[in-house]
């Protein structure tokens, strides 16, 4: 994830953008915690056993209580809020970024025809895809690899460059579509998967410089980063409750 800049300063902003990230991370799990603190109250104790060596002011959501314990009530009040408060209203603004998306167009650049990236391997892909997933599916459908990375750093060279210092150290892979025509456009338009009808569906993947959609990906950028990391917060907390829970 980094915003589209000259090459000059990329790395600094890749850096400053991962710090960002921690930083809208950190305020995310404070304000999902905002709303998960107040569950919690000592009213909930009906005192079930004389011994009980609980404190009410270090136990958290994450610890396993006894069957009987009405501290368990508080985990399940929490996971409903995550279930059907925090991660609806995470939905609705996501589909509030891909509304604002409509009010950009594309400039058909063809670049994301031209050159498209992944972590898998064009094997990895296939085998993905025959295992049911759709976005494989879709890919492979439409999508072959160039011969060598060095084929593809030979057209994009900046782009590769910009995509390689974003995701440092990962294996990247690198597609081309056959279907593009010599005036840069779609020979088989109508037909076209539902990956490039789509296309883009999150603003916080690497455009290619040329792309008319960076500018929406800087509108929305920092709150698409927010609603990752809450998702992400969500993701773990339930994950942790639901172990707590099981008897």
């Amino acid at each position: 994830m980094c915003y589209i800049v000259g090459m000059n300063n990329l790395q600094n902003e890749i850096i400053n953008t991962r710090k960002i990230y921690r930083e809208l991370f950190k305020n995310a799990q404070t304000a999902v915690d905002k709303q998960l603190m107040p569950l919690k109250t000592p009213a909930l104790c009906n005192h079930c056993t004389e011994n009980c060596s609980l404190d009410f002011n270090k136990i958290t959501l994450f610890d396993k209580f006894p069957k009987n314990c009405r501290y368990r009530f508080w985990q399940e009040a929490a996971l409903n809020k995550l279930e059907n408060e925090i991660s609806k209203d995470v939905l609705v603004q996501i589909q509030a970024i891909d509304k604002r998306r409509e009010c950009y167009s594309c400039s058909c650049c063809g670049s994301c025809c031209r050159l498209a990236s992944s972590e898998y391997s064009f094997e990895q892909l296939k085998e993905r895809a025959a295992n049911g997933d759709k976005f494989s599916q879709d890919f492979v459908s439409i999508f072959v690899p160039y011969e060598s990375k060095e084929q593809a750093r030979a057209l994009f060279p900046d782009y590769i460059e910009l995509l390689e210092k974003t995701f440092t150290g990962e294996e990247l892979y690198f597609y081309y579509c056959p279907k593009q025509g010599s005036d840069g456009l779609c020979t088989d338009y109508e037909n076209r998967p539902d990956i490039c009808r789509i296309f883009p569906s999150d603003p916080l993947v690497v455009f290619p410089e040329k792309c008319s959609y960076n500018v929406w990906k800087q509108e929305v950028e920092i709150t698409a980063l927010t609603l990752h990391a809450i998702i992400d917060i969500v993701g773990f907390y339930k994950e942790k409750i639901h172990k707590a829970l099981e008897d």
